[in-house]
């Protein structure tokens, strides 16, 4: 299996965290090529260290998104003489475990064109465009190759969430591709609505389940990767957690214990988190 990544990196500081290093590493073992497409101002020394980790290293301007830099990042290569294509991000910690079986099972799934670790119905399905893999048959369609193409400087995230991570999907979907999230979780009807109820008002979510009372289909917006964060990694082996969510909690989910979840099932050293957060949080004060 002849495989390449690209990376997306950012960081305020311009710097490369130990727990971005770390990732690094497991990615190492599994391609033959790892391209880290970083849009801060990087030093000549943190570029060293990454390409002795074995990274080739492109800088950038700062604009776009990831969605800019993993399009830069696919444009540096050939990517068709590759089997599989991989894109990920920093927006995440870990992998608490060993990403090589993670491909093992999902290559033993035949009938799967592209995966990723987690699906969304906001808007449209999706995967979540923090990791997706990609075979070679997408690879060699005109698909894949028109949808990067396609892909510009928006500063809007909402945007970008709908033309390119949401559109990434369909126009795959749309070309015939089938896909698979990894560590999908299908809660319950009642923690949906729990779910939704954080996220919502009450009078929208009192419409929601009139709607669901009378039969209309609807499938709750519900951010898995944020609100069932800790059942994905307990139930489903999910090797991330979202920097967002221990950062920021948007929604107010409970996560006083994600350190003691990851080390119950992972050897991952949660200082890398702890760290991170604590450089970060200084920027804020």
């Amino acid at each position: 299996m002849k495989r390449a990544v690209v990376f997306a990196h950012y960081d305020r500081q311009d710097v490369v965290d130990p727990y971005v290093y770390f990732y690094l590493k497991q990615l190492e073992h599994l391609c033959d090529r790892l391209i880290v497409v970083s849009t801060s101002a990087l030093k000549q020394e943190e570029i060293t260290e990454l390409e002795s980790i074995g990274c080739d290293v492109i800088t950038r301007e700062n604009v776009g998104y990831d969605f800019m830099s993993y399009r830069t990042g696919i444009e540096s290569i050939n990517y068709q003489d590759f089997d599989e294509l991989v894109i990920c991000n920093d927006s995440v910690y870990g992998p608490f475990f060993d990403l090589s079986s993670v491909f093992l099972e999902m290559q033993e799934k035949h009938e799967v064109d592209f995966w990723g670790m987690t699906s969304g119905t906001d808007i449209a399905y999706h995967l979540q465009s923090y990791f997706l893999v990609f075979n070679r048959a997408v690879l060699n369609s005109d698909a894949f190759m028109q949808f990067w193409e396609s892909v510009g400087v928006l500063d809007d995230k909402r945007e970008i969430i709908k033309q390119y991570e949401v559109g990434l999907s369909q126009k795959l979907l749309t070309a015939g591709f089938k896909p698979m999230a990894y560590a999908d979780y299908m809660p319950s009807a009642s923690s949906q609505l729990l779910a939704m109820a954080k996220r919502f008002s009450f009078a929208k979510v009192n419409r929601k389940i009139k709607a669901l009372l009378g039969g209309e289909n609807i499938i709750p917006r519900v951010n898995i990767s944020h609100f069932h964060w800790k059942e994905l990694i307990l139930g489903n082996r999910m090797p991330f957690i979202k920097v967002e969510l221990v950062r920021d909690n948007p929604m107010q989910v409970g996560i006083e214990d994600y350190e003691n979840v990851i080390r119950s099932v992972s050897h991952y050293d949660t200082r890398l988190i702890k760290n991170h957060l604590s450089r970060i949080s200084d920027l804020r004060s």
